[in-house]
């Protein structure tokens, strides 16, 4: 069995931002079978003095509404994050870099160079975003075996895709399956569409169902076509993944 690792998300407060993606990300890994586990720390306790209760309420609910419930998890106070705790980690992401960075520099400048940085604000709309993110190291990770993934270029707030930001917290993740034969010379296809995912997920995607299925496939305008009839075995392998899957045409 592998041995399990650990992501650590970080955020100023450790009580909206940090604490969502790392009850986000342990229930899909969980699924998943993947060896990896997560934590969660605050950069600067302090700044959450006005914060009520051990995490916030619309982050618990948002949970809930995707089926996701950790009382253990959910129920901690918030804690700030020690050296010891970089240390150990096997990849460390910060929630947003404009306001991260700095912290880190500050308080930690020797991990200053070592985390990957998202682009997530402290505002109502920080969930859709965080549960995209998530979906995006979820491919990579699936796309590395299960080893760390790497970590992409971290990009100015301005350029951050915005594809990126398309996921919708509440609602379970989405695909939809059919096949097509027209125009194929009876050589069908099985297509994947409507995902919640960014491009570069979406090829992760894409390679882990032409491995699982055998065969050969391709990527075309964010819909995924997988050779030949294989939609039992892309709907079992989606299931698997957490999605919630709607099949299309006959």
């Amino acid at each position: 069995m592998a041995k399990e690792k650990n992501i650590l998300f970080l955020c100023t407060g450790n009580y909206y931002r940090s604490r969502f993606a790392e009850v986000l990300f342990v229930s899909l890994a969980r699924k998943m079978g993947l060896p990896w586990n997560a934590s969660s720390k605050a950069l600067a306790l302090e700044r959450g003095v006005n914060n009520v209760g051990p995490m916030a309420n619309a982050a618990i609910k948002a949970l809930e509404a995707m089926g996701i419930r950790d009382a253990e998890r959910c129920s901690r106070l918030p804690a700030q994050v020690t050296m010891e705790e970089l240390e150990v980690a096997d990849v460390i992401i910060a929630l947003k870099h404009a306001e991260h960075l700095p912290l880190l520099q500050e308080r930690f400048p020797t991990f200053a160079e070592k985390v990957e940085f998202w682009h997530v604000e402290d505002a109502p709309e920080a969930l859709a975003m965080i549960e995209s993110e998530i979906m995006g190291l979820m491919a990579r990770l699936l796309g590395g075996g299960g080893e760390a993934p790497q970590q992409p270029k971290t990009l100015p707030a301005k350029e951050t895709p915005k594809k990126a930001m398309t996921a919708k917290v509440g609602r379970a993740m989405t695909a939809k399956v059919g096949r097509e034969t027209a125009g194929r010379r009876g050589k069908g296809v099985t297509t994947v569409f409507d995902v919640p995912l960014d491009e570069e997920a979406v090829r992760e995607l894409a390679a882990k169902l032409k491995q699982r299925c055998g065969t050969g496939g391709t990527v075309k305008d964010g819909r995924i076509e997988i050779q030949g009839d294989q939609r039992e075995r892309v709907v079992t392998e989606l299931e698997k993944l957490g999605f919630k899957v709607k099949r299309v045409g006959g």
